[in-house]
């Protein structure tokens, strides 16, 4: 009985880095949209308390929503670029 194994083609290894750096990017930009929010200044902490309206940090949608998309098509490139060699 012959063992096998999976190999990576090119296609495998370009959806391997589409699946896995958009996390350390997305990672970043939570952080960074963190710490723009806890270092808002007076005149922003009084306008939001007499707007009533409530506070949140501010995240680009459309940034993590090209990220996950980058991270899928990824994890798809890595699922069809892969082959099956005799170990």
């Amino acid at each position: 009985m012959a063992n096998y194994r999976y190999k990576l083609t090119g296609t495998g290894w370009i959806g391997a880095v589409l699946f896995i750096l958009p996390t350390p990017i997305a990672a970043w930009e939570w952080n960074a949209a963190l710490h723009r929010f806890a270092s808002r200044g007076e005149y922003e902490r009084t306008l939001e308390k007499v707007s009533g309206v409530l506070a949140i940090p501010e995240f680009s949608v459309g940034l993590f929503t090209a990220l996950a998309t980058a991270s899928l098509i990824g994890l798809v490139m890595v699922i069809v670029g892969r082959e099956l060699e005799e170990a």
